[in-house]
């Protein structure tokens, strides 16, 4: 499954400022979306007054906004493939920026809820689907897992750190309109910072010891290859499929774990800042776990590390359907969850490239994004259907589903043809 597994993370300096600059936007994504569901639901609903219904509501309009981002993340690739990175990391970061200050702003229950729907979509596209997967899959296309495995510490690393700056606020309209402030920052400092290939300032994909001449004439080939894949041929490849629902699952199963950790920990008997503490101690096990599940990839290939990754969520699900209240009990969901809060972020965007190919990557993410997407968004819906009340349904139901993933997992299959690495 992969062509190359080097684990010496040796990728230059310009490499190894990209990856940092994926890592915020990893973390951006995170913030914006899933983790902060951990937070804000309450928060606001304490602010503003608003009725009980209101946290469910706002899992569930994450959800939807998930489903109505599978039509942008169609459109949000195709700007991508034509502007490029650059260009959609500040369009991103600006719309995001000015969704934050209207969440923060609003009194109204109807224009909040449709603030959510718009985060979940736009900062679950562009910071997260397309800007820095496309990136290290462009700048690292033999070396992506680990290279990834580095850059998506910011989604383990947000996780650890999101709620406690939240709380450090407290208020929640502050805490959102210095959210939109670093978003308008990110913007700016993206017009300098984020390159769209190694090539243009220099450099050799994967910093190999390469003529740049030789790398460009490289590139020039990969792109025309990739140019060949269109949205039919895309369509009509099981991989897509395979990628998009499968791992799409093992999504699922991730924002299904995360989004509710410290409600679920609460219903156990646990004290809410206990449980707030847990979340951060499993989060930064996901920084380490997010580097982890990156060797693995590089050193075993993106499907065997994506079987694995299934497997030890499913165990997690147990850990979190049995949980009693108890230090053991805790602390082994703790580790397990915290885990695989990182890997599923690098595993994707690999699994991708390892299959379409450097330039490829964006093409064939046309589609496999709304797919990945529209599966994913599925967890909040899932939830706000059965109700927080009742988290040990939801987690038997994203049991069953991981199994399937475990077995389409075992199903792909690149073709030699499209990766075209050398």
């Amino acid at each position: 499954m992969n062509s190359n597994n080097n684990t010496k993370s040796n990728f230059g300096k310009w490499g190894w400022s990209m990856i940092i600059y994926c890592a915020i936007s990893y973390y951006l994504a995170a913030a914006l979306s899933t983790d902060a569901l951990n937070w804000f639901p309450a928060a606001f609903q304490a602010y503003h007054g608003w009725g009980e219904e209101f946290v469910n509501t706002c899992n569930a309009m994450a959800g939807i906004g998930g489903w109505i981002g599978v039509g942008a993340a169609i459109v949000f690739s195709m700007m991508t493939a034509k502007k490029g990175s650059r260009f959609m990391a500040l369009f991103g970061n600006i719309v995001t920026g000015i969704l934050c200050l209207i969440m923060a702003f609003t009194g109204s229950q109807p224009i909040f809820y449709l603030m959510i729907i718009c985060l979940t979509f736009v900062g679950g596209n562009i910071q997260l689907n397309v800007v820095p997967n496309n990136i290290m899959n462009v700048w690292f296309p033999k070396k992506k897992g680990l290279a990834l495995g580095w850059a998506s510490m910011g989604l383990p690393i947000c996780t650890a750190t999101i709620i406690l700056i939240f709380n450090a606020i407290g208020n929640p309209r502050n805490a959102y309109i210095m959210l939109g402030i670093v978003c308008f920052a990110f913007a700016f400092i993206s017009i300098f910072w984020a390159k769209n290939t190694p090539e243009e300032v220099g450099c050799t994909p994967d910093n190999e010891p390469v003529d740049l001449e030789q790398a460009k004439a490289l590139m020039a080939k990969q792109e025309a290859v990739a140019k060949k894949m269109t949205m039919g041929v895309i369509a009509k490849d099981k991989n897509t499929w395979l990628i998009g629902i499968g791992l799409g699952l093992l999504w699922m199963t991730t924002i299904g774990l995360v989004s509710n950790f410290v409600t679920k920990m609460v219903m156990t008997g646990i004290e809410q800042q206990l449980a707030i503490m847990m979340l951060t101690v499993a989060a930064v096990v996901g920084i380490v776990g997010s580097y982890i599940w990156g060797w693995l990839d590089q050193k075993f290939g993106t499907r065997n590390a994506s079987i694995i990754y299934g497997v030890w969520y499913l165990v997690a699900l147990l850990l979190m359907i049995f949980q009693n209240g108890s230090m053991l009990t805790l602390g082994l969901a703790t580790f397990f969850v915290g885990f695989g809060i990182g890997g599923i972020g690098n595993l994707i965007p690999s699994m991708i490239g390892t299959c379409f190919g450097r330039f490829g990557f964006i093409q064939a993410n046309r589609l496999i994004a709304p797919i990945n997407t529209a599966v994913r968004s599925t967890a909040l819906i899932i939830i706000g259907a059965i109700g927080v009340a009742r988290l040990n349904i939801a987690y038997w139901v994203f049991f069953i589903f991981s199994i399937l993933a475990i077995v389409l997992i075992c199903f792909i299959k690149p073709d030699p043809k499209k990766v075209n690495f050398d």
